[in-house]
Formats: structure tokens, C-alpha cells, sequence
């Protein structure tokens, strides 16, 4: 910018030509600087996302220790394990674990976490056509679920676990694949333990 100022000789102009002359200046130099302080900013939202996830998981595994349901998560197993039996790395836990996956994976809860769901749902779907399993349940504390992204999610076998007043808003009354946190942890698991109790 210095040398951009010498060369023009902007001291030496005055008034409106000089206003001009430094608007352009900046301007150029916003335009130069912005992609690095774009990249910077998306950097900082990334991984406050990764962090803010990790999170999330955290506390619904902290719950399911509380409450004294069994589960085995890629954090606790690798994602080696989850591979070997067909489960995918979207795949972040099964109830009440791999072992019982494998004998009767449709008496399991196939779990997946996302804080957001985006466009990020549709790489859950993919993972449920890939790996062939009958459902998964994608807990989000996101708000933003439409009626057509509910549908559309019930079309690929996805169950969104979301807050009570997602779960029983009148808009989505009729979406059949939407549970609330409460009737997930205190139903839906539940009945899924009693099987393997009763095996």
C-alpha cells in the first residue's frame, strides 16, 4: 500500500480526487485481504461446529450412562469395529451394541448425531442405502426441520430425535419419523433393552 501511495502520489493530491483516490485503495485492498479473512472466519466456524458436535455426542452418552443403557459408540470401539460389521463412520453408536447388531440388527437402535442437519441428513441416508440397515435414528438439537425435510427424511428410514416442541409441532404432526428426546430415551430405548432382557 505504501508503494501504491508513493507511485500515485496520493499526498499531493487534495479534496475529491484525493477521496477518490484512497477509497480505491482500500477498496483494493479489502479485495486482496477478504479471501484470507474468509478463509480464517470458515477455519474458526469449523471447528467450532467439530467442537460444539463432539459435544452433543458427549452429553447423549452421558445420558445413556446415567439412565444404565448399554451401547458401544466409535469412540469407545474405533471405527475399525464399526466397519468390520458393515456400520459406516456416520454411524456414531448402536444400542445395546455391536454384539446384539449382529445377531438381530433390527432389535438394535442405530444412532447417528448431528447438531445441524443441512444438507448433512443426506449423507445419513446414503450411509443407510449403503450399508443396508433398517433405520437410523438422527438425534439433532437443530430447530430448522421443514415438513418436506421431515418427509423426505421418513423416505430414507431416517427417525429425527428433536426437541419436544419440534416432535409436536402442528406442522409435523402427520410426519410419523419425528420423536421427541424424552419419548427416545424413556420409550423407544427402552423397548429395545426389554427384548434383549427377554433373550
Amino acid at each position: 500500500m505504501l508503494n501504491v501511495l508513493i507511485e500515485q502520489n496520493i499526498t499531493g493530491k487534495s479534496g475529491e480526487d484525493l477521496r477518490k483516490s484512497v477509497r480505491d485503495l482500500c477498496g483494493e485492498y479489502a479485495g486482496r485481504v477478504f479471501p484470507y479473512l474468509y478463509a480464517l472466519s470458515l477455519s474458526n466456524t469449523n471447528s467450532r461446529r467439530s467442537r460444539a458436535g463432539k459435544t452433543f455426542e458427549a452429553i447423549i452418552y452421558k445420558i445413556y450412562d446415567l439412565l444404565g443403557y448399554r451401547f458401544d459408540s466409535q469412540n469407545r470401539l474405533g471405527r475399525k469395529i464399526f466397519n468390520d460389521v458393515g456400520l459406516g463412520k456416520k454411524v456414531d453408536s448402536v444400542l445395546p451394541g455391536i454384539a446384539e447388531f449382529n445377531q438381530r440388527r433390527n432389535k438394535t437402535i442405530i444412532g447417528t448425531m448431528k447438531t445441524s442437519l443441512r444438507e448433512r441428513w443426506q449423507e445419513v441416508a446414503e450411509e443407510i442405502e449403503r450399508t443396508k440397515i433398517p433405520e437410523i435414528h438422527l438425534l439433532t438439537v437443530d430447530e430448522d426441520i421443514s415438513v418436506s425435510k421431515a418427509a423426505e427424511m421418513g423416505n430414507h428410514n431416517i427417525v429425527i430425535v428433536a426437541f419436544s416442541w419440534i416432535a409436536e409441532n402442528e406442522k409435523l404432526k402427520n410426519a410419523k419419523n419425528i420423536v421427541s428426546f424424552e419419548e427416545y430415551f424413556f420409550e423407544e430405548i427402552p423397548g429395545i433393552i426389554e427384548y434383549w432382557k427377554n433373550d
